[in-house]
């Protein structure tokens, strides 16, 4: 899209993130919350013995929203081959010389404490895009790991197809192993998240190229002279 110009500001917007990419942020980001929220609070009910229906009520919610959340983190995997540039797997898989550089000149930004001009990226930034890459892995993982233990302790589709062939003993024994796994990547998460609005509101305040906002309208602000314009 070709890019308009702010008077007032005098700066130059660029559409970046197209809508389905927005869209998709937007779903995932409110039901990975929702999942956090969910099965944290399935633990603060078993460690306060407010009772085993209100516990199994809220994980089995955490499992039928989880279900919807590995349909929708399926389609953001996808667009990540069909969407425009900047949503596209290439625009955050370090290939290039270039991203490299861009990634060690970004961790000489954080670590001067946010002095001199921040690196300018029109799409992903490089060194972001590194810890994005350990989250999709994580989220896939939690995807199929929390499926298996829903097919285990509720019996839901399309788990439950796997499950049955295996005897109550190797079940045991799998679900607690899968429990530990998808605990851990709960963790990941948590830690993700607040690393992830540390790093927004850090650009915010010290980039100020309305990178908080562009997941809502999609673009983002650059003066002329980072574009060579």
């Amino acid at each position: 899209m070709k890019p308009t110009t702010s008077k007032k500001e005098e700066l130059v917007a660029i559409e970046v993130w197209d809508w389905q990419t927005r869209v998709l942020h937007w779903l995932n980001a409110i039901l990975i919350i929702s999942l956090v929220i969910l099965i944290l609070g399935a633990e603060a009910v078993e460690e306060l013995g407010f009772g085993e229906a209100t516990e199994d009520w809220l994980k089995s919610t955490h499992a039928q929203v989880g279900r919807i959340f590995a349909i929708t983190l399926t389609l953001r995997i996808l667009w990540g081959f069909v969407g425009n540039r900047y949503a596209r797997w290439s625009d955050m898989l370090p290939f290039t010389q270039e991203k490299r550089r861009a990634i060690v000149e970004n961790i000489k930004w954080y670590l001067s404490g946010f002095r001199g001009k921040a690196p300018v990226h029109i799409g992903h930034n490089p060194l972001a895009s590194l810890f994005y890459i350990a989250l999709f892995i994580v989220l896939v993982v939690q995807a199929l790991t929390g499926l298996f233990l829903a097919g285990i302790e509720f019996n839901m589709f399309p788990a439950s197809l796997l499950t049955a062939g295996f005897d109550e003993h190797t079940l045991e024994e799998l679900e607690e192993a899968i429990e530990e796994i998808h605990e851990f990547g709960l963790w990941f998460v948590i830690f993700f998240f607040i690393a992830h609005m540390t790093g927004l509101i850090a650009h915010h305040l010290f980039d100020r190229g309305g990178l908080l906002g562009s997941m809502i309208h999609g673009k983002k602000y650059f003066k002329k002279d980072e574009l060579g314009l």
